[in-house]
Order: C-alpha cells, then sequence, then structure tokens
C-alpha cells in the first residue's frame, strides 16, 4: 500500500509526508465549520417554522431522510447541537435493532435520522412531519419514504418538505436540483388531475409518459448544456396518460368494485370484535406471575417491569427468534392505546398480541400449561338454569392459492354448547363465552374424561360447513373481479403486441434486417397468450374452499349457582323460565328497533348482532350530513325486565359499554309483554351510571338498580 500511495523512499520522508497529510486534513475541517453549509441552513430555519412547533414540547416528531450515512450523522450530530432528542434507523442495523430504534422515536426521541432502510416496511404513523433531506432520484422510494407516516389510522395531517439544492455556494445552477424543482412544482399542478394522488402514482406518471428520471438525472449531471431540454421534457409531462392507462387496463373496474358501504361495516366490526384491552391486561398480569415474571403497579395507574428475566429473553424461544429479545426492564408500561396519546405518558411502552415481553410470556405459559390440552374446567354461570357443558375446538377453512399451493383462508376457536342431560343437544357459541363465567371451587381432575366426539362431529356437519361456504363465496367474488381485470389488461397487451408484430412483418418484405425484430415479437405475443391462458387458469384454483382438521382443545363443565352464591344472588329478582326470559327479550328488540325508526333511523339499517358476544344486541347507522357523508352508528344493549327490578349486565357488556363509551346505548323495556311498557334509554351507560353500578366478583356481572335506570327516563 505505501508503494502504491506514497512517492516516499526513506522513512523520514513518509513521516513528512503524514504529518502534510495531517496538515491537510486539519485546514479541510477549519475550510468545512467556516463553512455555510445553505441545505444545513435550511433545515434549522424550516425547524423554526409554526409547523415544527410541537417539536419542542415533546409531543411531535419528525422523520428525516437522508442517502447515505455519513450525511445521516452529520445531520443528527447537528440536531443534537441545536438541542433535539435524536435516534437514527439505517441498513446496518438488524431488524430488531430497526425495531428498538422504532420504540425509542416513538417514547423518547423527537427527530429520527434516517437512510432508506426506514423507508420500507415500518409503520412510524405516530409521526406525521417528514424532511426529505437528500431527495431519492427513484420516485418510487419517494412514494415509500411518505408511506412511513401517511398510511391507514393516521389521524393527523402529514406535512413533507423536500429540499432541492438549486444553486451552489458559487451561484452557478445545480442541474440535477433544478430538474427534481420543476418536477415537484409539476406534480402540484397535476394534484387536481389526479384526484390528490401525487406521490402515491409519481412512479406510473413518470413511465406512462416515458421519463427515466434516474437516466435524466445522469444524464444531466454529465451534460449539463441540455438542461433546458430537460426541463421541457418535465413540464410536457401529461397526467391524463394515468387515467387512460387504468381505464385500458381494468384497474378503474377494479376500484369500482370497492363496496364503501361493506367496507365501513367491516370497520365497525373489527372495532366491536377487537379483545379489550382490559382482558388483555389481566391475561398478561396473571400469566407473568405464573411464569415468575415480577410486574408492579406504578402511582399513576400504570405498570413497570423491573427485571425481565433471562428465560424471557432466551434465544431458544420462539418468541424471541420471531419478535427479538425483550428489554431487561420496562419502567412504564400500559396495555391500553389511547394512554400513549396523553402527553404524560408518551415514554409509556403498550403491550400486547405482538410484543416481545407479551409473546414470550404467552410462549412460557403455553409450556407450563401443555398438560392441560384436552382436560376438563369447571366454571359457574349464575344465569343458567340448568347445569352444561362447553367444548372448545379450533376449526380451519383452506383453499389454494393461483399456482395450487396450500394457503389458510380461515381460523378460528369456537366452542359447543351441550345441555345436560341432552347428549344430542348441540348449539355453537362464540369461545368468549367463559369471559362471563366464574371458576368453581371443584377441581378438574374430579370428572372422568369427557368424549368430546359428538361435539365435534356437530360442529364439522353445521358452522365449519357454514364458514366454508362464506369463504367460498368470497373467494368466488374475488376471482370475478380479478378475470374481469386480467381479460381487459391481457386485451390492450395482446392488442398492442399484435399491432407491432404485424407493423414489423410488413416491414420484413422490404427490409431483411426487420427479421430479428419481427421473431422477437412473435415470442412476445406468443409469451402473452400462455401467460394469460395460466392467470386465468389460476383462478379457477383460488375459488376452492376446503375444510379443514377440527382440533379438539378442552372442555368446560359449567354449574348453576349454588349454596352461599345462589344466596347471595336470591337478591336479584328472576326473570322467570328460560322460554319467558327470551319472549321478553325478543320483545323488547322489536320494541326498540319501532322506536329508532319514529327517530329517523332507516329499518334496513337496524341490524340484530344475535348470538355473538359483542356485549350489545343491537347496530343502527342513520345519515347524520349527506354532503360530508357523516354519519351516527349506536351499538345499543337491549334489556327487556318486570318493571322495578334491577338489571344484570354482564361483565362483557359492560365492558363493551366503557370500550364503545359514545356510540353505546343501553334500552331498558320495562313489563315488554304489557300494555304499560316503558322504554327508557341510556346514552353512554358506562359514564352515567358507573357510580350505580354494583359488581358481583364471584358471579361475574353487575347490576344496576331500577331507580337508577328511571332516573334517566325521558333524558336525551
Amino acid at each position: 500500500m505505501i508503494d502504491e500511495f506514497s512517492a516516499a523512499l526513506e522513512l523520514d520522508q513518509l513521516r513528512d509526508e503524514i504529518a502534510a497529510l495531517k496538515d491537510l486534513a486539519e485546514q479541510a475541517r477549519k475550510v468545512r465549520e467556516a463553512a455555510s453549509d445553505s441545505k444545513l441552513k435550511a433545515l434549522r430555519e424550516c425547524l423554526a417554522r409554526a409547523t415544527f412547533a410541537e417539536l419542542k414540547d415533546g409531543r411531535g416528531k419528525l422523520l428525516l431522510f437522508t442517502e447515505h450515512r455519513d450525511t445521516l450523522n452529520y445531520v443528527k450530530e447537528h440536531l443534537t447541537r441545536w438541542g433535539y432528542t435524536t435516534c437514527e434507523i439505517h441498513g446496518g442495523m438488524n431488524p430488531h435493532e430497526r425495531k428498538r430504534a422504532q420504540e425509542a422515536f416513538r417514547t423518547r426521541c423527537q427527530v429520527c435520522v434516517a437512510t432508506e432502510a426506514a423507508g420500507e416496511g415500518i409503520n412510524l404513523q405516530f409521526c406525521h412531519l417528514m424532511v426529505n433531506y437528500d431527495m431519492p432520484w427513484n420516485p418510487t422510494r419517494l412514494e415509500q419514504r411518505l408511506g412511513r407516516i401517511h398510511r391507514i389510522g393516521q389521524d393527523k395531517d402529514c406535512y413533507a418538505f423536500n429540499f432541492v439544492a438549486t444553486e451552489g455556494e458559487d451561484g452557478g445552477a445545480i442541474v440535477e436540483g433544478r430538474i427534481l424543482q420543476r418536477l415537484l412544482e409539476k406534480l402540484e399542478t397535476m394534484r387536481g388531475s389526479l384526484a390528490g394522488r401525487v406521490f402515491d402514482v409519481i412512479g406510473e406518471v413518470l413511465s406512462l409518459n416515458d421519463v427515466n428520471l434516474p437516466e435524466m438525472l445522469r444524464e444531466a449531471a454529465a451534460n449539463p448544456r441540455r438542461l433546458d431540454d430537460y426541463l421541457e421534457i418535465i413540464d410536457g409531462i401529461d397526467p391524463e396518460r394515468l387515467r387512460q392507462y387504468e381505464h385500458s387496463t381494468g384497474i378503474a373496474l377494479a376500484r369500482a368494485h370497492v363496496d364503501f358501504s361493506g367496507f365501513q361495516k367491516q370497520n365497525l366490526e373489527i372495532e366491536e370484535r377487537r379483545l379489550m384491552p382490559r382482558y388483555v391486561e389481566q391475561q398478561f398480569i396473571d400469566s407473568a406471575r405464573r411464569v415468575g415474571l415480577r410486574i408492579e403497579p406504578r402511582a399513576d395507574g400504570l405498570w413497570r417491569v423491573e427485571h425481565v428475566l433471562a428465560d424471557l429473553r432466551s434465544e431458544r424461544l420462539a418468541a424471541v427468534q420471531k419478535l427479538g429479545k425483550a428489554d431487561s426492564e420496562y419502567r412504564k408500561i400500559t396495555f391500553h392505546k389511547e394512554t400513549l396519546e396523553q402527553d404524560q405518558h408518551i415514554d409509556a411502552v403498550l403491550i400486547g398480541p405482538g410484543h416481545p415481553l407479551y409473546a414470550a410470556v404467552d410462549e412460557k405459559l403455553n409450556d407450563a400449561l401443555s398438560h392441560a390440552r384436552g382436560a376438563t374446567a369447571v366454571f359457574m354461570d349464575a344465569r343458567a338454569a340448568a347445569p352444561y357443558r362447553l367444548h372448545f375446538f379450533e376449526i380451519s377453512v383452506k383453499g389454494k392459492d393461483n399456482r395450487g399451493g396450500d394457503v389458510p383462508l380461515y381460523a378460528e376457536v369456537v366452542a359447543v354448547r351441550e345441555e345436560a342431560g341432552h347428549p344430542t343437544s348441540f348449539e355453537v357459541v362464540p369461545a368468549d363465552v367463559l369471559i362471563d363465567l366464574a371458576p368453581h371451587p371443584l377441581k378438574w381432575n374430579q370428572f372422568d374424561p369427557v368424549d368430546p366426539q359428538p361435539a365435534a362431529d356437530h360442529l364439522k356437519s353445521t358452522y365449519q360447513l357454514e364458514v366454508r361456504q362464506r369463504c367460498q363465496q368470497e373467494r368466488r367474488q374475488y376471482a370475478a373481479v380479478v378475470r374481469d381485470y386480467l381479460e381487459r389488461s391481457f386485451k390492450a397487451r395482446i392488442n398492442k403486441a399484435q399491432e407491432r408484430c404485424m407493423a414489423l412483418m410488413g416491414e420484413l418484405g422490404t427490409r431483411p434486417e426487420f427479421k430479428l425484430a419481427a421473431d422477437e415479437a412473435r415470442r412476445y405475443l406468443g409469451d402473452l397468450e400462455r401467460t394469460r391462458m395460466e392467470r386465468l387458469a389460476g383462478l379457477d384454483r383460488l375459488q376452492i374452499a376446503r375444510t379443514g382438521p377440527v382440533r379438539y382443545l378442552a372442555t368446560a363443565v359449567v354449574f348453576t349457582a349454588e349454596g352461599d352464591m345462589a344466596a347471595q344472588l336470591g337478591t336479584l329478582a328472576r326473570e322467570g323460565d328460560a322460554d319467558l326470559r327470551k319472549r321478553k327479550e325478543l320483545r323488547a328488540e322489536e320494541i326498540v328497533i319501532d322506536a329508532l325508526v319514529v327517530e329517523g333511523f332507516p329499518r334496513e339499517s337496524i341490524e340484530r348482532i344475535g348470538n355473538e358476544r359483542r356485549g350489545f344486541d343491537l347496530r343502527a347507522q342513520r345519515v347524520i350530513d349527506p354532503t360530508t357523508g357523516t354519519t351516527e352508528v349506536r351499538r345499543i344493549e337491549v334489556k327487556g325486565y318486570t318493571r322495578g327490578n334491577d338489571i344484570q349486565l354482564t361483565v362483557n357488556e359492560w365492558y363493551k359499554a366503557q370500550q364503545l363509551g359514545p356510540t353505546y346505548w343501553l334500552c331498558v323495556v320495562w313489563n315488554p309483554l304489557e300494555d304499560d311498557r316503558e322504554l327508557v334509554s341510556i346514552h353512554n351507560p358506562a359514564e352515567k351510571l358507573d357510580h350505580a353500578k354494583k359488581e358481583f366478583v364471584a358471579a361475574r356481572m353487575f347490576c344496576i338498580p331500577a331507580d337508577a335506570i328511571n332516573r334517566h327516563r325521558g333524558k336525551a
């Protein structure tokens, strides 16, 4: 290396050369420190804008992209000098290190300085401010960067600042900067034509206008004199070509098949079915104590873990291999997402399914309870008239991808209820039925093993077949839309290929040199037609749905309240036998539905939830403002009771009232089967009746006195 890079022949000459190089390096350092970095200056001025004011008090987050690691270090160093707390994400970090940096950004740091490694596969929607300190030459990467913060679930306006240097220190034009600046200006003028889809479709727009941006920038750097030609090409970009392309290939048709009403309903159902955080919290706390992890409450209502056991951080755990190691300690833990939105808890860590600590605890718990698979547990149902059994199974439905490989379409844990004394009386019920049952003092080993096969046969011949039919119908609808799209797309491409092939064949008669191009065009046309047949044939496989195995998990034997518990519950008035209670409930629902129609809810928009255990009985929707599409949604729990009796709510119903808050209503119909029936509707009962409720812990229910209900008579 010395022979190649140094002219020195003697050791003294080499020492002199090293000293001279040190002097040059020191001069370069002084020049850099004294020089005015216009880009860095622009960043500081940008951060002084009102848009970035929230960074100062720790609430705001800024994601800043650079192209190279040295630029990342340079910018990060200056941001730290300016008083900002920072973290970094770059390609030299493994996935677990990136995950930890993402969590540090969310909980502690104001600014995350990142290279392209953060431009894909990371959700940073808790941030809504972005600076592209270095602009990428590839437009797809710009789309990916914005997609880190501008995504479904983002509830704030996103601001992206693109830094483009158009003039050098000597006043001369920076060619690539001028081109990028003109492109950004052009995109802004096209925003209306693209229906707001600017950075989502920038790559397609450039491609359809035959603009190869990276190639253009490279050519411009080599030949700056052609700058005006390149700017003219940018000005000539026509957004109408995107609309024509989407129409000809059927993309617009695919969008037209989107059922937004169905999408809205699906969102409501996802919100309603979401596992409530307090169940996750209780399950994790109980599980942690079972596996020896010490978790303690904090004075502010959150939790802390001072030390995570080595066993829970071992790389032998499948959870660690998949999600990475948990931290060695957690000073502030929450299980409620809304807690993170509070300024005083922005540094809290959200624990739930998918978090490394939750997954490790869950895996250790499953190992500890592996002996209980297929066993029997004992519970008590204070509302049951007779004992029964609950058999738990895991069912699945499988399908095929377009290449014929097996893919899972659906999986669910369900329960089959078997009435005592009626071995052929089965009913499929949701697995979360256990939530409303209390543990019984009897032990599981006091019972003989049960035979789950009759319940499994009932499940296979009823509910699993219904699920399979539903999956198959969804697959058929999906395949129909894809088929229509493919037919249109391939038709457009084949027609274009045929025109080119015919044109080349026409030239071939007089110009033999076109033979190679004509042969290539024929091969391409044949490949297109074969690909079309293969893709369409694959759609037939997409429509297949078949039942998977039914796996038995465990059985719960459920008794009615007895002894002291029965005496404790004796103060709660019984509402007659099961048939009478059912008739009261159904009639009460009809009365509430009629009242909703009178209030202005279309009858067809009122849906009976049925036996799905979502914590309410009816869902009603109506449009409030047609111009904005604003709708009102009500989730309604209906109770039909004899006048004067206290109202009973299950734990699930009360927790759901707390979770859904302003959209939850409790409608009590007094004497629903009599002429003197009366409806009392209470909006947000978890808030208005919290002071009056009485909890029966052992019976897993809440009791609300009749006079507390009646105090809301006639109120909105």
